[in-house]
């Protein structure tokens, strides 16, 4: 898991700002509203420059964070494709998933007690 949020340390300084957010979320349904926000926040020229099968993002739960951050990792090689926006995009849904692993981990009793 380390490797792993480690290469997320570029979300953290591009993006300081949502990085907190998720970083502070003490819930599964506080990253949950998060994203909410931050897709709420994407404009349709945005989405328009994202692969078709990744335009229409929509989270109501955290099982869609999963998906989507699985649907977000298998990049296209459409060149029409903006990759740098792609990329942050996935940063956004990706520390979330990480953020939820680690509130369930933190929630969960350890084993033998």
């Amino acid at each position: 898991m380390d490797a792993v949020l480690d290469s997320t340390r570029g979300f953290e300084r591009s993006d300081p700002a949502w990085h907190g957010k998720l970083e502070g979320a003490e819930s599964a349904d506080d990253v949950v509203a998060l994203v909410r926000d931050y897709v709420a926040s994407l404009s349709p020229e945005h989405l328009g420059r994202l692969p078709e099968v990744c335009r229409n993002l929509r989270v109501k739960a955290e099982d869609d964070i999963e998906y989507w951050t699985y649907r977000l990792s298998q990049r296209p090689r459409d060149g029409a494709i903006d990759g740098e926006l792609m990329q942050d995009v996935f940063n956004h849904f990706l520390h979330a998933s990480l953020r939820i692993s680690q509130i369930r981990r933190s929630a969960t009793p350890p084993r033998g007690h």
